[in-house]
């Protein structure tokens, strides 16, 4: 993300995982990952 230009806090980023995390293994996998940024765009 700061290679984006975004700077985000611990909380922010745990956040994220955790919207993310839709199985909740505390994980973002490959699927989770691409179901969020197409949710982004």
């Amino acid at each position: 993300m700061i290679n984006l230009g975004e700077k985000l806090t611990d909380e922010e980023v745990e956040q994220m995982i955790k919207e993310a995390d839709l199985d909740g293994d505390g994980q973002v996998n490959y699927d989770e990952f691409v179901k969020m940024m197409s949710t982004i765009g």
